[in-house]
């Protein structure tokens, strides 16, 4: 058992998952935090929009496609956040974000967290 526990939580693929009734599932994997929002598309760019500025990043830049939004901007430290939304049917979306070319699982959860706050 003690040996399971070990290898599953090394490596580069390690993986994290946490939900709860009523919440979607989030997963930090390969320095991404990803979930799915259980809101349409334009409501969580939206709350994207508002999270981005709440948190004071630099160079925002938004790039939109049939389906598929990207965010990108700075931190005050310098390093990329890139938010990546895509719709999954009219009510449902999915949530992509990376700080930094490695991630950072910590800064991804607050950006996530100040996103949930501005829906």
């Amino acid at each position: 058992m003690v040996l399971l526990f070990g290898l599953s939580s090394v490596g580069c693929g390690a993986l994290l998952l946490i939900g709860g009734a009523g919440t979607s599932a989030i997963a930090f994997a390969t320095g991404e935090l990803r979930s799915t929002e259980k809101v349409p598309l334009a409501e969580l760019d939206r709350a994207c929009a508002a999270a981005i500025e709440a948190l004071g990043y630099d160079k925002v830049e938004r790039v939109e496609q049939p389906g598929k939004i990207r965010w990108r901007a700075l931190t005050a430290s310098g390093d990329a956040v890139d938010i990546h939304l895509t719709a999954e049917g009219t009510d449902k979306t999915r949530l992509r974000i990376r700080i930094g070319v490695f991630g950072d699982e910590a800064r991804s959860r607050l950006v996530r967290e100040q996103i949930q706050q501005s829906l």
